[in-house]
């Protein structure tokens, strides 16, 4: 899968027929953050929620009728796409010592 396809999969602009991003869109998204797929992803759906934010959310004229998608749901995807970047940013390491003490003491002294 290209860089181009996780981002329209991550953001969910998977419809070939009609899509709110062009590639071209997404190919400088990814250049501008270095082909990182997630950071890419996250402007990409910055940008198709203020595209949705400035359109009616439904339209209807006679028989045709058309529904956008929710801000608030693409909202909530664009906080899953930081939160799954910070949590790659920033995974914590576990450590776990090993100490031959009985009791603790003996941190008391440093205090008296």
């Amino acid at each position: 899968m290209t860089p181009e396809e996780q981002v329209r999969l991550n953001i969910g602009d998977t419809d070939t027929e009609e899509q709110y991003l062009s590639d071209s869109v997404i190919t400088f998204l990814l250049t501008e953050n270095g082909n990182n797929v997630i950071d890419a992803s996250i402007e990409a759906l910055e940008a198709i929620i203020n595209q949705i934010a400035l359109q009616p959310s439904r339209w209807e004229i006679g028989d045709a009728s058309e529904t956008r998608a929710s801000v608030e749901k693409l909202e909530n995807r664009l906080q899953e796409l930081i939160n799954k970047r910070n949590a790659k940013k920033y995974q914590a390491i576990p450590i776990i010592l090993h100490t031959d003490r009985k009791d603790w003491d003996d941190l008391g002294k440093i205090f008296d």
